[in-house]
């Protein structure tokens, strides 16, 4: 016996009449009788989880003794489809509950096939052909997976998971569910700062805290004459990451933002954590754990923020490798993209100039990676920057971080603690 395949359809036109009932507690009432504009043999569906190429669902013809009411739903068995030429398929199916329905397109008379046929013929003139179910499974496969494309797409467009939308009301319980007190603060940061974070966090990742720092002086550092003086920042505590982000010179008159520095380390590094006082300032003390030892960072903040940094040590503690029950770790790597970017010099005047070197280190890279190895990221560090007679790419695999065309640095990702980053017009 052949195999049935099952679809679940909408109803979007009924070709014959149909009743609309309204419920009063148990019984119900009869409200109008339904008479389409044009009487069909059949019901017109969609099947809303597949996509045409086109982006639209794909459309059904729904045989049977009765008619459906529009936006109905009800379980189909597939048939087969009629298609004319390379256009989208008309699938042709029958409702499972209805058991006088055919159950093959062989089974319906010869007259309701020919019917069939003909209003498709005359809708769209030209040479149809049938398509058997058990062809199907393929293409409806295809038409599946354009569908949940388009709704990870959607998603994308409607921003990262971490960023809630511009509320101009008091979220309800629904909203304020989906995202976490830092999260919503994030609108509060100076809008140069919202810059930097939103170029720094994932889709994917959430914000689990965030501790402004002003511009202060620093009671850690100080040259002959004062102490330093640290710029304004912001502390990010997230699922995935701890996030130093601090920008290097305040904008001018004329606004111009140049840049930030970020300290980035992996909270499955993360060894230990302490809040000490020095003069006026309390410093947050952080240690990394790496296959090659330890590695220490500290940041300083003004005394008024301790009751911050208290909640955020509450937190980074979870991480610890003593508290494996509450630790959050990744077991494999992210999927490496489809394909790496194209690479951009920004000072090159002729685009040709960046398409060659996205060539050249393409070649470059297929030949450094090793068996079963997959690039995740790549950045052109351009000849001018370094001021050195060739470019280079920095790449970052499943399994280590290094540098083409020569690899001047070539280092397993266990050996690494955090990144330091600088993303500026200066430097």
């Amino acid at each position: 016996m052949p195999t049935e395949h099952i679809l679940e359809l909408e109803i979007v036109q009924a070709g014959r009449a149909t009743a609309r009932y309204r419920a009063d507690g148990a019984a119900l009432h009869l409200e109008a009788v339904l008479y389409p504009d044009e009487a069909l043999p059949f019901d017109i569906a969609i099947l809303p989880t597949a996509h045409t190429p086109e982006g639209e669902p794909c459309r059904a013809v729904v045989l049977g003794g009765v008619s459906h009411a529009p936006r109905a739903r009800l379980k189909a068995r597939l048939l087969g489809a009629w298609q004319r030429g390379s256009d989208p398929l008309w699938l042709v199916a029958s409702p499972v509950a209805d058991p006088q329905a055919p159950a093959t397109w062989e089974a319906l008379p010869a007259a309701q096939q020919t019917a069939v046929q003909g209003i498709l013929q005359n809708a769209h003139p030209g040479e149809w052909h049938w398509l058997p179910a058990e062809t199907l499974k393929r293409r409806l496969h295809e038409a599946a997976k354009r569908y949940h494309r388009s709704r990870e797409n959607a998603h994308r467009r409607r921003g990262p998971a971490w960023q809630p939308p511009r509320l101009r009301r008091k979220p309800g319980f629904a909203a304020a569910d989906q995202y976490t007190p830092a999260e919503y603060t994030f609108f509060e940061l100076p809008y140069r700062f919202q810059e930097y974070i939103g170029q720094s966090l994932a889709n994917d990742e959430r914000v689990l805290y965030a501790v402004q720092r002003p511009a202060m002086h620093s009671h850690r550092h100080r040259s002959l004459l004062r102490r330093e003086r640290l710029q304004a920042g912001v502390l990010l505590l997230t699922t995935h990451r701890l996030i130093h982000l601090a920008e290097l010179v305040p904008p001018d008159a004329a606004n111009i933002r140049y840049g930030f520095r970020q300290t980035i380390g992996a909270l499955e590094r993360l060894a230990n954590a302490s809040l000490e006082t020095v003069g006026d300032n309390l410093l947050l003390r952080t240690a990394w754990e790496t296959a090659r030892g330890r590695y220490h960072f500290a940041w300083e903040f003004p005394m008024w923020v301790r009751t911050a940094l208290e909640e955020v040590l509450g937190l980074l503690r979870g991480f610890y490798p003593a508290a494996p029950t509450r630790a959050l770790q990744r077991a494999t790597p992210p999927p490496p993209p489809d394909a790496l970017p194209p690479l951009v010099d920004l000072a090159a005047n002729d685009p040709a100039e960046s398409q060659r070197l996205t060539k050249t280190f393409r070649a470059a890279l297929a030949d450094a990676l090793h068996p079963n190895e997959d690039a995740h990221a790549w950045a052109l560090q351009p000849a001018w920057q370094r001021q050195a007679r060739t470019p280079r790419v920095l790449v970052v695999s499943g399994e280590r971080i290094f540098t083409l065309p020569n690899a001047e640095i070539d280092l397993p990702l266990t050996a690494l603690a955090a990144l330091d980053y600088t993303g500026s017009i200066l430097e």
